[in-house]
């Protein structure tokens, strides 16, 4: 599995790190934010922050609120939740119903690890667990904990806002998405793990099921591990560093299993991962050199095929 675990992590979050940002703009839970237009990067449409969209007076997170599920103003019937921007019975792409929102209990605070599962005040969700600091190789931006390798509200930076139109690719701002990974709804995913896209933009596996090898289904497969609703990589995942849950402290990173300050086995420390240089098309031939759309990474060289 390539290093673009960690932005699935971010992207799936997003969906947290939106109710959590709605909720330090607004002195609420989900639902409406107050519209601002603070921060350091460029706005989202209508001066939203990046991921949200300007519904009337307040910004909305359409991929999940019931009052404007996928535009705005499309409500969702009672009894039914809004999750990847319909309306249905049940929540999709690894997240989980709590009450009448579709949340990911790895990184709401209002939800940490299980449904209605508060996280004191000052604390944050981090890898499902309520704590000081952010694990795992996330960051600490406002209230919710990012990934500032693929989140457009946080890209590079807290506060880095990626303009319209634009995505965050290895933490910059741009118009594709490198090393590995596929642009879809305007986020930078990977479909090889990602249960919200897996195997294509908006293909959403659904209740109870993970998404492996690009595909959905019960099981992980490539020596991967289940570890909640995603397939990740125990061996050099810092979320899930030797086993499920088993967070690494800030600055650590996770390699051969075990937390630590160097990588070993020959892979590099590239930020808080421990990639293969020779393989990983986010760092093909060295940290930061990330494979153009399409790409792969074969002997520390992008190309076309392998």
């Amino acid at each position: 599995m390539n290093s673009a675990w960690r932005g699935m992590v971010g992207w799936i979050g997003l969906l947290g790190a939106a109710g959590a940002l709605a909720a330090a703009c607004s002195g609420g839970s989900t639902g409406g934010l107050t519209t601002t237009t603070g921060g350091t990067g460029a706005a989202g449409p209508g001066d939203c922050p990046a991921g949200l969209s300007k519904c009337g007076s307040t910004c909305a997170a359409t991929a999940v609120d019931p009052a404007n599920c996928g535009s705005c103003g499309n409500a969702c019937p009672e009894g039914q939740v809004c999750s990847q921007g319909q309306c249905g019975i049940e929540c999709l792409g690894g997240t989980t119903k709590c009450g009448g929102t579709c949340v990911d209990t790895d990184l709401d605070p209002e939800h940490c690890g299980s449904c209605n599962s508060t996280c004191g005040v000052g604390q944050v969700c981090s890898a499902g667990k309520c704590g000081t600091q952010c694990l795992g190789g996330s960051t600490l931006c406002a209230a919710a904990c990012v990934d500032t390798k693929l989140d457009p509200a946080n890209c590079g930076g807290c506060g880095a806002a990626c303009a319209q139109g634009q995505v965050c690719s290895q933490g910059q701002c741009a118009i594709e998405c490198l090393g590995g990974t596929t642009k879809c709804s305007g986020k930078c995913v990977d479909p090889q793990i990602d249960p919200s896209h897996c195997g294509a933009c908006g293909n959403a596996c659904g209740v109870g099921e993970i998404c492996s090898a690009g595909k959905c289904g019960t099981q992980c497969a490539g020596g991967t591990a289940q570890c909640g609703n995603h397939c990740v990589d125990t061996q050099i995942d810092p979320a899930n560093c030797g086993g499920c849950g088993v967070s690494c402290g800030v600055g650590e990173v996770c390699s051969a299993g075990h937390c630590g300050l160097t990588c070993v086995g020959g892979t590099t420390k590239c930020g808080s991962e421990c990639v293969e240089t020779e393989s990983n098309p986010a760092h093909c031939g060295g940290c930061g050199k990330a494979c153009g759309p399409g790409q792969v990474c074969s002997a520390e060289k992008c190309a076309s095929e392998c």
